[in-house]
């Protein structure tokens, strides 16, 4: 396959990973496992990334541990979550294991929630600033855990995971070092609950003006915050099957710039794996 279809595809696969996910989707599950062990990881996580976890959870099945380990750590730890649901128990401690201990403290924690709960899809992994720290104090925690200070905003909590406020970066950056980060935070009690199903959370007023909202648990702890994507992408996931049948292909266009370069690298590779198998036989 010349470099340039390579390259092509490749390019498909980090740019359009939905519409690449629907179309390995369509191929013998045996070949698209051999695919994505053979292509860089950041590419095959970010197509089984948009691929419906069932699916992902019986390619997890084919892919030796550590190939399926490496593409599950590029991925948001809410996917891992959904795929790890698919997976038999033994399956899913073997892979869990091989994951970083961030990964799999944070998996844990999403599958004890049930699949249509808000805190099965929250993010997990995130950073705070307890409400009894000057402004000297959070700049110094902020640049420890992101390496230099970015424009975003962080959520503060007391010394007991009470969600207190939200506090804007550039806030922090304008306000004297000496001064509280309570008196530069927006106040911000209003949440979701961890076990709210998703679909009543699509309702929440919060939304109107935030894409992004804190998830608490049942003693009012903040264990998370639901991303409005994520909110989308498990109400699909948890209502949508697989499609198995050759129909309207909604991405057309794309497929026809991209989508045969994709099919070629996929041919390509299966062919160099089955070569290497009957050398190895």
């Amino acid at each position: 396959m010349a470099q340039q279809q390579v390259d092509l595809a490749l390019a498909f696969l980090q740019s359009q990973p939905g519409a690449a996910a629907t179309i390995l989707e369509q191929q013998p599950i045996e070949q698209v496992a051999d695919f994505l062990s053979n292509v860089p990881h950041p590419y095959g996580a970010s197509v089984l990334g948009k691929i419906l976890p069932q699916y992902s959870a019986r390619l997890c099945q084919i892919l030796k541990p550590n190939i399926a380990a490496g593409l599950l750590s590029g991925m948001n730890v809410s996917l891992v979550a959904a795929i790890m649901r698919h997976c038999q128990g033994e399956l899913r401690s073997q892979l869990l294991d091989l994951l970083p201990e961030k990964t799999q403290l944070a998996c844990w924690l999403l599958l004890n929630y049930s699949e249509d709960a808000v805190g099965a899809w929250m993010t997990a992994n995130i950073s705070t600033l307890p409400d009894d720290c000057n402004i000297a104090e959070a700049l110094a925690r902020v640049t420890e855990e992101h390496g230099t200070v970015n424009y975003g905003a962080m959520l503060v909590v007391d010394r007991d995971r009470h969600l207190k406020g939200l506090v804007q970066l550039p806030a922090l950056m304008r306000a004297a070092p000496t001064t509280t980060v309570t008196a530069v935070m927006d106040k911000l009690l209003d949440s979701l609950s961890a076990r709210m199903a998703l679909s009543a959370a699509t309702n929440h007023p919060l939304w109107v003006d935030r894409d992004s909202i804190p998830v608490t648990n049942r003693n009012q702890q903040l264990v998370g915050l639901l991303r409005h994507v994520d909110l989308r992408r498990g109400l699909e996931q948890t209502s949508t099957n697989i499609d198995t049948t050759d129909g309207a292909d909604p991405i057309s266009g794309i497929y026809e710039t991209y989508g045969k370069s994709l099919l070629a690298l996929f041919d390509t590779v299966t062919d160099l794996t089955s070569t290497r198998t009957r050398r190895g036989n």
